[in-house]
């Protein structure tokens, strides 16, 4: 969680990791906004990761900044998670690229790669990734045959001896992010561009569709 000014530059920051996403995040925004002087009411937008991630974190990550949006009437400005990793991975790294990786369960990742010639990194492909690590690793030898692209985030650590292993690429283990500052960053040039998510029909890019059975029947 962040406050970030209008220049970008961070005013207040908070993390945490709990098991209940929904029993901390509004104490979480609380504490933010105390720590930089604020009232909802004062901020200019309010920025979300829109996934693809945890089903659990994207539902209430999202309802929370939809509720606090809608009461003030402020923009909402929705971001890619793995754009938002992918800027967090991008000053870690002299090389041609990055290759953000999200845990997409069922033995799957979430990825894109993203050349870091520019500030932000510049997406490759139209669509995101959901691939085995195995799979994911062959598409980056033949897709993007001799570049080097630092592999990062919570896919890779679930995975590291594959990616270590088939990549033919550094990897960072416990890479931060995708970051709230990340997020906030991307948000600016969203709005900066004209640009917001209509509060009504936003949903979460969840990647896959949750599994969801239906009860069983009383017998």
């Amino acid at each position: 969680m962040a406050v970030i000014s209008d220049a970008g530059e961070p005013l207040a920051t908070a993390e945490m990791t709990a098991a209940r996403h929904s029993s901390h995040l509004l104490a979480l925004c609380d504490q933010v906004l105390r720590t930089a002087g604020l009232r909802v009411s004062q901020v200019r937008a309010l920025a979300c990761g829109a996934g693809p991630g945890s089903f659990t974190g994207l539902r209430v990550g999202l309802a929370v900044a939809k509720g606090l949006a809608l009461a003030d009437d402020l923009p909402l400005v929705l971001v890619s998670s793995l754009e938002a990793l992918a800027l967090d991975l991008a000053g870690a790294t002299p090389g041609d690229g990055v290759l953000p990786c999200i845990d997409a369960g069922k033995g799957q990742v979430y990825a894109r790669w993203f050349r870091t010639n520019q500030t932000p990194p510049l997406a490759q492909g139209e669509n995101d990734l959901m691939l085995t690590p195995e799979q994911l690793c062959a598409w980056v030898r033949e897709i993007a045959a001799g570049a080097v692209l630092l592999a990062g985030g919570n896919g890779v650590d679930r995975y590291p001896e594959t990616f270590e292993a088939q990549l033919g690429s550094p990897i960072l283990r416990a890479a931060p992010g995708p970051s709230a500052l990340s997020v906030g960053h991307l948000a600016l040039a969203r709005l900066a561009r004209g640009e917001r998510d209509d509060l009504a029909s936003s949903v979460p890019r969840y990647g896959r569709p949750p599994d969801i059975t239906k009860p069983r029947s009383a017998s």
